[in-house]
């Protein structure tokens, strides 16, 4: 599904004729990671799975290195990636690991020669990802942002939707390698506008984590079963992603570490970073990135972003995890161009 842009950028004459001298993505492709983490390791999985060639890795990490598929050539820089393939993409946790896999002599930039494309899932600096940009057009490659949305689990299962900013012929272009991992396309517009999308997507999310560890600690105190509860705002106004997948975390107390409140926290920051830049008042995203700071400083910036909820059951005593949601997981899916969600393993 490849969506936005006057409904899916359906145009595809006009595509065709964009893309000239733009490449479209094959199984013959060669395909590169940088940052095999999370997001890296399940996309270099998606992708070979999908038949797609992934000759190339590198993480300064070399235990993340090792936990990659077999068969993937080590690489001992970026720019060896990058010198290797025909689209590298990143999945790196903050800003500076960007910059350090980006620049300098070993970087990608270095290496982003005539129409190679790099592909970046990080989500980073605003002005650092402009930057990039104009170094590759200025080289004859290209950037495209990808920031990512849905959670880890569905990444893993090529469930999570793709923002994109960039040209929108090499968005085309790049797609069939996108599809291999995402159920959902959606091209934002130029580059940087991608990158906006996911950082207010978290700083909505982070305001309704909070707000949910709060209504859950009410309706424990007031003796109403969560379970019940939780299913009773699953058909009210207030339902939303947060709630119908931050609950059930809260609810098995394993507060989705796959994605920590360090990042989470680096998200909030870019969000009024960008607020400052565009002099946009933005009063619920400091106030949610006050709350967080707090909670990392409780937990730890390894906690589970899913933790705010955790500091309501330490300071008034109770706890908020309820029977039946040991074996919980969820999907993803779109519909009416918007994310449903459906769950499984609830006793």
């Amino acid at each position: 599904m490849f969506t936005g842009f006057k409904s899916a950028i359906g145009l595809n004459t006009k595509l065709r004729c964009l893309s000239r001298g733009i490449a479209t993505a094959s199984k013959s492709t060669k395909l590169g990671i940088v940052g095999c983490g999370n997001v890296g390791n399940a996309v270099a999985n998606n992708l070979l799975r999908k038949g797609f060639q992934v000759v190339a890795a590198f993480d300064p990490n070399k235990d993340q290195l090792e936990k990659m598929p077999k068969g993937i050539t080590h690489a001992k820089t970026p720019r060896e990636v990058v010198d290797m393939v025909d689209v590298v993409i990143t999945g790196l946790p903050r800003p500076p690991n960007v910059k350090a896999a980006a620049e300098g002599p070993d970087g990608i930039l270095a290496g982003l020669t005539t129409d190679k494309t790099w592909i970046d899932h990080s989500t980073t600096n605003y002005e650092q990802t402009l930057e990039y940009s104009d170094k590759a057009k200025s080289q004859g490659s290209h950037v495209l942002e990808a920031p990512i949305t849905g959670g880890l689990e569905a990444l893993k299962q090529a469930q999570m939707v793709v923002h994109l900013g960039g040209d929108i012929a090499v968005a085309s272009a790049m797609n069939p390698i996108l599809e291999a991992s995402y159920s959902g396309i959606f091209y934002v517009g130029p580059i940087g506008s991608a990158m906006m999308v996911k950082v207010v997507s978290n700083m909505l999310a982070a305001v309704n984590i909070v707000s949910m560890g709060e209504v859950l600690m009410l309706a424990k105190k007031a003796g109403v079963d969560l379970k019940t509860f939780w299913n009773a705002i699953r058909l009210s106004a207030g339902n939303s992603f947060v709630w119908e997948t931050g609950s059930p975390v809260v609810f098995n107390e394993t507060y989705d570490p796959g994605f920590t409140m360090a990042l989470l926290c680096k998200d909030l920051q870019l969000g009024c970073d960008m607020a400052k830049k565009f002099e946009v008042p933005m009063d619920m995203n400091h106030f949610a990135l006050s709350i967080y700071l707090r909670t990392m400083y409780q937990f730890g910036g390894e906690a589970g972003c899913y933790a705010p909820p955790k500091t309501y059951e330490v300071a008034l005593g109770e706890r908020l995890g309820t029977p039946g949601f040991e074996n919980w997981t969820y999907e993803n899916k779109i519909q009416d161009g918007s994310l449903f969600v459906s769950h499984k393993g609830i006793d």
